[in-house]
């Protein structure tokens, strides 16, 4: 079975919702991952094997790049044309050269490969609605095209969340699966040593694990920062420039600490010596009431309670799982459960369903009965 993926992401950027799934298809699936590039990158232009997968570089349109010369040519639609055509002249290429079948499967996420979808033949069309295309700072006054184009090819949607689930079924009536985000349940609940530079922190240790992005709600930080009852309020995670001046500012602030990215190898260990984990996002934001966070899982695989903005997709089990929209809940919400016993199984109970195996598995059994139709 040949599966192609057109991603908006690279194969090996960070850890990523595709990686975690496609790396657990079984062996008879043949995993072909086309990328766009990253234009200073690590760009495999000739293709490499991980597993089961083969990834590779084409040149798919990229919005808000740091290349002003290439920013400029596709604002332009016969820049943008000239770039759609040279990608799918290169991604019929390679996929002759790796000896594709002639009608493989698609999966895709990348709404800028949308020639590509149209003019290649394809068994059945598959598009994984991970994050709203329109979400990213990034995103230029011509998506919404670009998107049409892509959406009205395909067959079946997969969701992440049931908020996206029911937006999309009010723009299209193909099927629509919600598999949502996940964790690998057993790397994060292995106990692990206490990081050193969280050792001599005063406790409670607050934690917030992730990308410091724009959907951070900075009064509800501040207000946990308040209510942390003399411990510490950890940030952990790559910065983002719509991010980075506020996060420095914040970081001066007492009880505050500002440690950077970690390396995924070791998330498990900062999440696991933390008291609570949070997710203190802007919770009036539209794609915030659509994602169904990773972190969330991986938190309470850690053995960690966690409040978060509300997630549809999960019922509120206090004290492990609690729900809070904005600074005063956060901070009301975050007191009463580092007030409560801490009871790791339970927290780990909750994330145990969500494991990426059992969520990938699901999603093969989708994809062959689809397919075994076609």
């Amino acid at each position: 079975m040949d599966l192609v993926v057109l991603s908006e992401v690279r194969w090996g950027y960070f850890r990523t919702r595709k990686q975690f799934l496609l790396s657990r298809f079984p062996a008879h699936w043949r995993v072909f991952f086309a990328q766009p590039p990253a234009f200073g990158g690590d760009d495999p232009w000739t293709p490499r094997r991980e597993g089961n997968v083969t990834f590779f570089t084409i040149p798919f349109l990229k919005p808000g790049t740091r290349l002003g010369p290439y920013n400029q040519l596709i604002e332009w639609a016969p820049g943008r044309a000239a770039v759609e055509w040279a990608g799918e002249r290169q991604l019929r290429a390679v996929l002759a050269r790796l000896g594709v079948e002639r009608k493989p499967a698609l999966f895709v996420s990348n709404i800028y490969a949308a020639r590509c979808l149209s003019r290649l033949p394809w068994k059945r069309v598959f598009y994984d609605f991970n994050d709203s295309p329109f979400q990213f700072s990034t995103s230029p006054a011509w998506a919404d095209d670009y998107w049409q184009r892509t959406r009205d090819k395909v067959d079946l949607f997969f969701v992440v969340s049931e908020y996206y689930r029911r937006q999309l079924s009010r723009e299209t009536g193909r099927p629509l699966v919600v598999i949502g985000n996940g964790v690998e349940w057993e790397r994060f609940a292995e106990s692990r040593p206490v990081p050193a530079d969280l050792r001599d922190l005063p406790r409670p240790l607050i934690g917030y694990v992730g990308l410091l992005s724009h959907f951070l709600d900075f009064e509800a930080l501040e207000a946990l920062r308040e209510a942390r009852r003399g411990g510490t309020l950890v940030l952990i995670g790559p910065g983002s420039p719509a991010t980075d001046r506020a996060v420095a500012e914040f970081a001066t602030r007492d009880g505050v600490r500002v440690l950077g990215p970690r390396p995924y190898e070791e998330v498990p260990a900062y999440m696991q010596a933390l008291d609570l984990g949070v997710i203190p996002f802007r919770a009036d934001d539209p794609h915030v009431q659509g994602i169904n966070p990773n972190k969330v899982y991986q938190y309470l695989a850690a053995g960690v309670p966690v409040v978060t903005t509300p997630i549809l997709d999960l019922s509120p089990a206090p004290p492990a799982l609690g729900f809070a929209m904005g600074a005063a809940a956060f901070a009301r919400v975050a007191g009463e459960t580092l007030r409560a016993a801490r009871d790791r199984d339970a927290c780990r109970a909750l994330a145990r369903p969500h494991d990426w195996s059992v969520l990938a598995q699901r999603m093969v059994q989708v994809l062959e009965q689809q397919l075994a139709v076609a």
